[in-house]
C-alpha cells in the first residue's frame, strides 16, 4: 500500500489523547485514542492482505511476520523492563499481579486477565503497568482469525466481501450496544465487542475508492471527522457509555477522515501530514508502550497526587524512551536490518514470549518474591488482603431474604439485626460477626457496593445496582417488617452520594428510609463515615517502612477530616427521633498527634484508600457494643442520641 502521511498524523492525534488522559492533563475523553487506533489499524491491515491476495502473494506466515515485527520487539523491551522496576519498587502482591499480566501478555490474552481482574475490590488502574495492552491482545487476536475470514472470502465478489464486512460489523456493533448496559467492563476489553471498530476500517477498503467526488464534500467530511473526534476527546469522560454508540463518533470520524483523503489530500489532511505530526505518529507505537508504566510507577509510592508539571515532564521522558525504541528497536526490526530471514524473526518471537512466560510464571508462584522487603513492612502490605465477608447481594437474594449470616448461624433463631449498606457496611461486618457470636445473635447484612441503603434513592456509580437498587432496598425494609428485625444498621460512604451536591434529596430519602423502619419496629443506628485518606494505606505504611520512614507520622489530620465530613453532616445532623441513634466512628481512630490513625499493633487499620480492613473493623467494638447491650436487655439505651465524637442529634 501506498504511504500515507495523514495517517500518521491521524496517530499523532490519537495517542496524544490517550497520553493526556492517562495523564490527566485536560482531555476527559482522550481514551477514544485506542479507538481510532483500531479503525486505522483495521484500514491498514485489511488493506495489504487484500492487495496480496489479488496478487496472488499472500501467506499467512509472512502476514505474521509482519506482524511480529511490527509488536513484538518494543513490546518485550517495555514488558522486560518493567518487570525489573517492578522488582525494586512494588510489593509482593503488585509484582505477582504484574507478573501474571506479563504472562497474560505473552499469551495474547492480556485483554481478558485484565478484565477478570476489573471487579470493585480489584487493585487500582495505578498499580497495573501493563494495563494499557489490552489494546494489543485485542489487535494481537484480530490478525490471528481475520486473515481466515478474508481468505474464505476472497473467492466470492467484492461485493460478498463487502456485505460479509458489514454485517459481522452490524453484528459486533449490536453486541457492543448490548453489553455496554449488561457488562461495561466485558464490552470495554473483549474483541467481539470491538470487532466492529476494526471492521470499519476493513469496510473502507472494501469498498470503491472515491475519486472524483466534489472538492466541497470530501472538505467538509475531512472537517467534519475531525470535529467528531475532537468532541469525543474534550466532552466524553469516565462516565460515558463507551464503547456502544458513543464510539460511533471518534470511529466514524477518523474513517471519514481516511476515506475523505483517499484520493487527494483535503486541507485537513495536509496538516495531519506535517512533518512534526507525522513524527509523532511514527514514534505513537513506542510512546503509548511506555508512557503508562512511567506514570504507574512514578504514582505507586507518592501519597500525594504527582503534580501536573511532573506528569508533564514524564509524559516528556516518555517521549524521549519512545524516540530511542523507535530509532534503535522498531526500525531496525521492521526494516530487516536485523534477522533479515523469516526463520530468524521466528525464533526470536519464540525464545522472547518463552522468557516472558517463564518469568511471569515464576514471579507468580514466588507470590511476588516477599523476600525482597523487610517483615515489618510485608505486615503492614498484607492489610491490602485483610478482608472478609465482603458480600455482593443483588434483587434476587434480597427478594428472596437470602442475606449474609452474621454470628451464629442458626437458622432457628429470629433475625435480630441487620447491617445494611455498601461496600463500607461489608467493611465492618466482620465486628458485627464476632459480637453476634460472642452475644449468641442472629444477624444478617444486606449489602451491594456503591448502593446507598435509601429507599427510593437510585444509586448510578459504576457498581451500583442501578436500576434495582429502589427494588433492592424496598425488599430489605419489607424483610426487617416481616421478620420484625429489632435493630438496623445504615452504613454508607454518605459524602459519595452527594456528588450533585443533592443534600435536600438524599436528606428526604433518608427521612423516609427512617420512616419505613420506624414503622416496622425497629431501632436505626446510622454511622458516619471512616476517616478517607487520598491514599493507599497499606502501600504508605509499608512505603515508609522500607524505606525508613516512621508509620507513625501517617494519618489523616483531625481538620482535614472535618472538613470532609460537612458533606455528611449535611444529610445526617439534625436528623432526630425516637430509636433514632447517630455514630460517629472518627474519636475511636484519633491519635495523640490529632491524626486519624492508620496502623495498629503493627496491622494496617485499611485494605485501600477508605475501606476498613479486619484489623480497622475491629477498632470499631466500642461503638457497636451499646447494639448488642440493647438487644440482651442488660442495659437500657438512650435513644436518639449520638454516640462517639460529633454533634449530637438535635431537633430542626
Amino acid at each position: 500500500m501506498k504511504y500515507r502521511a495523514y495517517i500518521d498524523g491521524l496517530r499523532a492525534i490519537a495517542v496524544l489523547a490517550v497520553l493526556f488522559f492517562h495523564a490527566d492533563i485536560g482531555f476527559r475523553g482522550g481514551y477514544v485514542g485506542v479507538d481510532i487506533f483500531f479503525v486505522i489499524s483495521g484500514y491498514l491491515i485489511t488493506g495489504l492482505i487484500l492487495n496480496d491476495l489479488d496478487g496472488g502473494q499472500f501467506q499467512v506466515f509472512r502476514f505474521w511476520e509482519r506482524r511480529v515485527r511490527r509488536i513484538l520487539p518494543a513490546l518485550a523491551v517495555v514488558i522486560l523492563s518493567t518487570l525489573i522496576a517492578g522488582w525494586f519498587l512494588f510489593l509482593p502482591l503488585d509484582f505477582k499481579e504484574l507478573g501474571q499480566s506479563a504472562f497474560a501478555q505473552a499469551m495474547l490474552v492480556s485483554n481478558v486477565y485484565f478484565w477478570r481482574e476489573s471487579g470493585y475490590f480489584a487493585q487500582a488502574a495505578e498499580v497495573k503497568p501493563l494495563l494499557h495492552t489490552w489494546s494489543l491482545a485485542v489487535e494481537e487476536q484480530f490478525y490471528l482469525l481475520f486473515p481466515f475470514l478474508l481468505i474464505a472470502l476472497k473467492r466470492f465478489s467484492r461485493k460478498s466481501l463487502l456485505r460479509a464486512i458489514l454485517l459481522l460489523c452490524g453484528v459486533s456493533f449490536s453486541i457492543s450496544v448490548c453489553y455496554s448496559y449488561l457488562n461495561p467492563s466485558l464490552n470495554f476489553y473483549f474483541l467481539p465487542t470491538r470487532a466492529w471498530e476494526l471492521l470499519i476500517g476493513s469496510f473502507l477498503v472494501a469498498i470503491s475508492p472515491q475519486r472524483a467526488s466534489p472538492r466541497w464534500l470530501v472538505e467538509s467530511l475531512t472537517w467534519g471527522g475531525l470535529l467528531a473526534i475532537l468532541v469525543a476527546v474534550f466532552f466524553y469522560d469516565r462516565e460515558t457509555r463507551f464503547p456502544g454508540v458513543a464510539a460511533i463518533l471518534p470511529c466514524g470520524g477518523a474513517a471519514l477522515i481516511i476515506w475523505a483523503n483517499g484520493h487527494t489530500l483535503t486541507s485537513a489532511g495536509k496538516l495531519l501530514a506535517a512533518r512534526p505530526i507525522v513524527f509523532i505518529g511514527l514514534i505513537s507505537y513506542s510512546l503509548y508502550l511506555w508512557h503508562w508504566p512511567l506514570l504507574v510507577f512514578s504514582r505507586y509510592w507518592t501519597l500525594d497526587q504527582i503534580t501536573i508539571s511532573q506528569r508533564e515532564l514524564l509524559l516528556l521522558v516518555s517521549g524521549v524512551l519512545a524516540v530511542l525504541s523507535w530509532r534503535f528497536v522498531e526500525t531496525p526490526f521492521r526494516k530487516r536490518i536485523v534477522l533479515k530471514r523469516r526463520s530468524q524473526i521466528y525464533t526470536f518471537a519464540g525464545i522472547t514470549i518463552a522468557m516472558l512466560l517463564v518469568a511471569g510464571l515464576a514471579i507468580n508462584e514466588l507470590q511476588g518474591v516477599p523476600s525482597r522487603i523487610p517483615a515489618e513492612a510485608l505486615r503492614y502490605a498484607n492489610g491490602r488482603t485483610d478482608r472478609a465477608l465482603m458480600k455482593e447481594l443483588g434483587l434476587k437474594e434480597a427478594l428472596n431474604g437470602d442475606f449474609m449470616e452474621l454470628g451464629t448461624g442458626d437458622k432457628h433463631l429470629p433475625i435480630e439485626l441487620l447491617v445494611w449498606g455498601d461496600s463500607h457496611a461489608m467493611a465492618v461486618t466482620p465486628i458485627f460477626d464476632i459480637l453476634c457470636k460472642e452475644h449468641s445473635v442472629r444477624g444478617v447484612a444486606a449489602t451491594h457496593s456503591s448502593t446507598a441503603p435509601l429507599i427510593g434513592y437510585e444509586s448510578q456509580a459504576r457498581f451500583a445496582l442501578k436500576e434495582d437498587s429502589i427494588a433492592f432496598n424496598n425488599a430489605v425494609v419489607e424483610f426487617i417488617r416481616c421478620k420484625h428485625v429489632r435493630d438496623v444498621v445504615l452504613v454508607a460512604v454518605w459524602s459519595d452520594y452527594m456528588a450533585n451536591r443533592e443534600t435536600a434529596r438524599l436528606r428526604r430519602h433518608l427521612l423516609d428510609t427512617i420512616d419505613a423502619l420506624r414503622n416496622s419496629g425497629a431501632r436505626i443506628w446510622i454511622m458516619k463515615d471512616v476517616p478517607r485518606h487520598r491514599w493507599n494505606v497499606p502501600l504508605a505504611l509499608a512505603s515508609a517502612v522500607w524505606h525508613g520512614g516512621d508509620p507513625e507520622q501517617l494519618g489523616l489530620p483531625l481538620a482535614e477530616h472535618a472538613r470532609a465530613s460537612r458533606l455528611q453532616d449535611r444529610i445526617l445532623v439534625g436528623i432526630s427521633a425516637p430509636g433514632v441513634t447517630l455514630l460517629d466512628p472518627t474519636d475511636l481512630f484519633m491519635s495523640s498527634k490529632n491524626l486519624c490513625r492508620v496502623a495498629e499493633g503493627g496491622k494496617a487499620l485499611y485494605c485501600d484508600k477508605h475501606h476498613l480492613s479486619v484489623a480497622g473493623a475491629m477498632v470499631l467494638r466500642p461503638l457497636f457494643e451499646p447494639i448488642f447491650r440493647g438487644i440482651n436487655k442488660s442495659l437500657p439505651i438512650r435513644v436518639g442520641s449520638s454516640v462517639g465524637l460529633g454533634m449530637p442529634l438535635s431537633g430542626p
